[in-house]
């Protein structure tokens, strides 16, 4: 259903365990940022930014380890698109249907490089105008105030495992800093440059 327009279109997902059947993620009313690569900062001012999502999810999903995300945007700030929106990745273990998994290449405590963070915004703005029953607003703003990520909205993978160990704290939990303390206080300055393009370029 939604395939963006600027993307890298060289790495779809073919593991059946890597994506939900068609059309199996329902409404879509949110977006789940991530981060993923890059163990240390050295690592980050490489040319070549490409983590292995491709191969890992492609090759390690399971019936039983299902993992994946719709988009990658590289530190250049190339998309990479693996999932069509319409249907399921395995982004967070609750709250994985109905949303858009976002991953940045790298990784806690760093931020989103300016090109990231530009080419999130609009690909988050591009998401707005093909499932109008998102919005571009925060469910969360900070690790002290995670929100309700039901809510339709931009939220992030430790917010929702921040609010799943709440409502059901007897369950088993391994927390993850994704995508990291930089990334989470950038969440307010990506929601408003989203709202910016959404007017400028798809409303």
């Amino acid at each position: 259903m939604a395939w963006y327009d600027d993307r890298d279109g060289t790495k779809l997902l073919t593991n059946p365990f890597a994506q939900g059947a068609k059309g199996s993620n329902g409404t879509v009313k949110r977006v789940v940022i991530h981060t993923v690569g890059y163990p240390d900062g050295a690592a980050r001012t490489e040319k070549n930014q490409a983590p292995s999502c491709w191969s890992e999810w492609n090759g390690k999903s399971t019936e039983k380890f299902r993992v994946s995300a719709h988009f990658c945007i590289e530190l250049d700030g190339r998309v990479i698109q693996f999932v069509d929106t319409a249907d399921i990745a395995y982004g967070t273990g609750w709250l994985t249907g109905g949303s858009v998994h976002i991953e940045h290449a790298g990784t806690h405590p760093y931020e989103m490089t300016d090109t990231q963070l530009h080419n999130s915004a609009d690909l988050v703005a591009w998401l707005k105008m093909m499932h109008p029953e998102m919005t571009l607003e925060l469910t969360g703003t900070s690790i002290a105030d995670p929100g309700d990520p039901e809510k339709p909205g931009i939220t992030c993978h430790h917010f929702i495992q921040q609010v799943y160990h709440k409502k059901w704290p007897d369950r088993d939990i391994t927390f993850k800093a994704c995508p990291g303390t930089g990334v989470i206080g950038q969440l307010p300055v990506l929601s408003s440059l989203a709202k910016t393009y959404y007017g400028v370029m798809y409303s």
